[in-house]
């Protein structure tokens, strides 16, 4: 980071150096209820080459605040206070300014990175297009010069073979390159402020880092000013200097980095603290081994189960290949897996996106046929399976997916969401009454703590937070003796996910169900599961009891990780984030090492 001259949290800066001044904003929302207040009262500043975190709750009105700093509120929205950024040596308002005026700011002035890459970026476009597009919109040059600019901004990001990426499209580029383009597009006007509402989100660990480590060198090398809203507290230690916390609209607290994640002064953000999942060791035998100028020798621990564990194998991968064909040619997703789950136990699946985990997830629930190898549930092949020995085979087995709200059908009540297996399975080799139904429905809510009429509500009337505890719920109606659950907390901020994990957690020990637990949050994978596969590029390349694997990885890979999972005490993070650039630099130097 820039040594750069800075007052601290609270004080008046220097005029020059203020980039954001907001003074007592509040953001107001008209609905078919009536005023909602989302925004209460806040003030904030942020200087030149320095980086505040937005933190807090999904509602706690941190995005709609960074949405208020472009003039980016729906017109449902009524906004009292100031909001002010420098143009040049001056602070311009926000509130009111005309939308023409308010076009010339944004980009300008201050720019955003959004949390989903694909949906910010135009796919009929090329990348180069709408680099250069951001450029024309502010400067009059010409279009070629533009073009080229945008080459060089995808070079400054960290784009490889430029050239070439410009004349690309967006589903050309895997989700941490397309991040990194819209970061390109955010710096095309070279902006005295970037805003940043949760840009890692969706990425798996290692990208996540990469973006970090890019976004810091922006802020140091250009003197860029940055508001980042995140609800990941690893991620404020690895980046920010400051924290504000948000709570109901309201900034509960505010400070320096290591002062609020060490010393928080409010109960709301000891809770938020307290409820980030305890990140695995940063490996630090293996740091210390590639330091030293040591070789990783190729895993000897890839093994499937414990021959000693004579409980049930629910699930069991034998030597499993997928195959997809794109653009005329095939592409192998998974290679030759072997994988099992006995009853009663958790096997966490992890690894980078595009690593094969939610297709081999998609296999073990029958949606898609290996191209070799086999999948047996409860000692039987899927694929050998038909008609109604096979719905009897697959009653056994629940899912959890990503997206909550996206699977869950918005035009059912709850109640008869969570009983749709119940109407087509029965239970016990027979039909449920009406009121049989009705009766396990509520019991199922119940046990995910939802409370009494829930049932006759609709999906879009539940957080997401409880919209995963109903589709926990569903998935749990026949009493599967296998669960999948793919990447299931994903969305949720660390609170809510604490409360999910938990939920899942005494459900597994009350149902004793075996569970494949597919993420690519390695600190939840680390606290939920008794044994861990890691996957690379479709094989599986280390495997064995989670708290073994993690603590003395003996891949390169699952080093680097395990070293990019971000933790909430901001000198462990540096530590880690040190660790992490030497073993990612053993990878470069060596490339016939097993990374």
């Amino acid at each position: 980071m820039s040594a750069l001259p800075a007052s601290g949290p609270g004080q008046e800066a220097p005029a020059d150096d203020v980039v954001l001044r907001i003074r007592d904003l509040n953001v107001t929302f008209t609905t078919g209820s009536g005023e909602v207040p989302a925004v209460r009262g806040i003030d904030l500043e942020v200087r030149r080459g320095r980086v505040v975190a937005l933190v807090g709750e999904s509602g706690s009105g941190k995005s709609v605040t960074s949405l208020s700093v472009l003039g980016l509120l729906p017109s449902t929205a009524r906004v009292t206070g100031s909001v002010e950024l420098d143009d040049g040596g001056r602070l311009r308002g926000v509130v009111a300014t005309p939308e023409d005026q308010l076009v010339d700011l944004r980009g300008r002035v201050a720019s955003m990175v959004f949390q989903e890459p694909m949906t910010a970026l135009n796919p009929t476009m090329t990348l180069g297009d709408q680099i250069a597009e951001a450029v024309l919109n502010h400067e009059r040059i010409p279009r070629v010069v533009a073009r080229e600019r945008a080459v060089e901004l995808l070079r400054s990001v960290g784009i490889p073979d430029p050239e070439r990426r410009a004349r690309q499209y967006p589903h050309e580029l895997s989700g941490g390159q397309r991040q990194r383009v819209v970061v390109a597009i955010a710096l095309a006007c070279e902006p005295r402020l970037i805003v940043a509402d949760e840009p890692t989100t969706a990425l798996d660990v290692t990208v996540q880092a990469e973006i970090l480590d890019l976004l810091r060198e922006l802020v140091a090398e250009r003197g860029t000013a940055l508001l980042l809203v995140t609800h990941n507290m690893g991620v404020v230690a690895d980046i920010a200097d400051e924290v504000a916390v948000m709570s109901g609209g309201r900034i509960v607290e505010h400070g320096l980095v290591e002062q609020v994640l060490l010393d928080p002064a409010h109960e709301y953000t000891r809770a938020l603290l307290d409820a980030v999942p305890a990140a695995p060791p940063a490996s630090a035998g293996v740091a210390g081994a590639v330091s030293d100028g040591g070789a990783l020798s190729a895993s000897d621990r890839v093994a499937v189960a414990d021959p000693a564990d004579d409980r049930e194998i629910v699930l069991d991968l034998r030597g499993v290949s997928l195959d997809y064909r794109v653009q005329g040619r095939h592409v192998r997703a998974v290679d030759g897996l072997d994988l099992t789950v006995r009853a009663g136990e958790m096997l966490g699946l992890v690894g980078e996106s595009g690593s094969g985990k939610s297709t081999a997830g998609r296999a073990c629930l029958g949606l898609l046929t290996p191209s070799a190898g086999e999948v047996l549930l409860l000692g039987t092949s899927i694929a050998r399976a038909r008609g109604r020995a096979r719905r009897r085979l697959l009653a056994d087995v629940g899912v959890v997916f990503q997206d909550p709200g996206g699977s869950l059908d918005p035009r059912k009540l709850v109640g008869e969401s969570i009983a749709e297996p119940l109407a087509i399975h029965g239970r016990d080799g027979r039909r449920l009454s009406g009121a049989e139904r009705q009766a396990r429905v509520r019991e199922l809510l119940d046990a995910v703590r939802l409370p009494a009429g829930a049932e006759r509500r609709y999906p879009h009337e539940f957080s997401g937070g409880q919209r995963q505890r109903i589709g926990l719920a569903r998935a749990l109606a026949l009493r599967p003796r296998l669960l999948v659950a793919d990447e299931p907390t994903s969305a949720l901020d660390v609170s809510v996910q604490a409360e999910v994990l938990q939920v899942l957690r005494d459900l597994h020990e009350e149902l004793g169900f075996g569970c494949l637990f597919i993420s690519h949050d390695l600190g939840v994978v680390h606290e939920l599961t008794d044994r861990v596969a890691v996957l690379r590029s479709g094989r599986l390349v280390e495997s064995g009891p989670t708290a073994e694997v993690f603590s003395a990885p003996r891949e390169l890979y699952t080093a680097e990780l395990l070293a990019s999972v971000p933790t909430p005490d901001p000198a462990a993070q540096r530590e880690r984030r040190e660790a992490r650039l030497r073993l990612v630099s053993v990878g470069a130097e060596a490339p016939g090492a097993a990374r």
